[in-house]
């Protein structure tokens, strides 16, 4: 699959350290070499969205839409806690709808 990141995904991913970066790469690496989105580990499909997916990766989520049958748009990386705000939902609605 094609990735693409957000903005804000980008920004997020610029202050782990540790083993998080070594995950995120894992991760990242094993959607590129999947064909479609039930390949990928410990992805689930979110309630009440059409494209939108989560992955777990310790402490932290990773939120992608699928934007074409072949193309993953990281949308944000956040603390499981921060992740199913308000806020962030509203965003995501807006991009699960594109």
């Amino acid at each position: 699959m094609k990735v693409e990141y957000s903005r804000q995904f980008m920004k997020a991913s610029y202050k782990l350290s540790g083993k998080y970066i070594t995950a995120l790469q894992k991760i990242i690496s094993e959607i590129k070499s999947a064909r479609n989105v039930s390949d990928v580990t410990d992805c689930i499909k979110l309630a009440g969205y059409l494209h939108t997916y989560r992955i777990k990766m310790g402490d932290y989520r990773m939120i992608f839409t699928m934007k074409e049958e072949d193309t993953a748009v990281f949308q944000l990386l956040l603390s499981r806690g921060d992740i199913y705000k308000k806020g962030n939902e509203e965003q995501l609605r807006r991009k699960d709808r594109l």
